[in-house]
């Protein structure tokens, strides 16, 4: 499942995530929010203990990885 808005939103869900995980050393945050080709949208991985007002997505759409279709 994956959260999808703009990217200061999903970078301040990475923050609370990364946060209430006390992720340190290598793993230092949640997850690496992923631009669409388009340039103006913006998704991250979904964790279970924490829910967001943002809109959620079971799957990103084939359109956000255009090259290999995924």
């Amino acid at each position: 499942m994956y959260y999808t808005g703009t990217k200061e939103q999903c970078d301040a869900y990475n923050t609370i995530v990364t946060e209430g995980e006390n992720y340190q050393s290598s793993t230092n945050q949640w997850a690496t929010v992923k631009e669409h080709p388009n340039g103006n949208d913006f998704a991250i991985l979904k964790n279970s203990k924490y829910e967001s007002e943002l809109n959620e997505l079971q799957q990103l759409p084939d359109d956000w990885n255009p090259e290999t279709g995924e």
